[in-house]
């Protein structure tokens, strides 16, 4: 899977940890609406949807801007993000 990178997702609303593969040629405003679906659909519908949520670095804590490509991030398989 050349396009894509495995991250693991945690989702303090829900108290859960999330392994999901991402695509490196989106945007973050699409890759964070592609997990918010997942974890919705993983949670049972748990999860609400809105477009509040923010898609967090876990290590420093900073926030990946909607326009950025995950290609040029620091995400890499095994990076740990928060679905805020």
């Amino acid at each position: 899977m050349k396009n894509k990178i495995l991250v693991n997702v945690y989702v303090p609303k829900l108290l859960e940890t999330y392994d999901v593969y991402i695509p490196v040629n989106e945007r973050m405003a699409r890759v964070k609406e592609l997990l918010m679906k997942a974890v919705y659909d993983l949670s049972d519908s748990s999860f609400e949807l809105a477009d509040e949520h923010y898609l967090i670095e876990a290590l420093s804590g900073s926030i990946y801007p909607d326009n950025t490509v995950v290609r040029d991030t620091n995400i890499k398989n095994g990076s740990k993000v928060i679905l805020f």
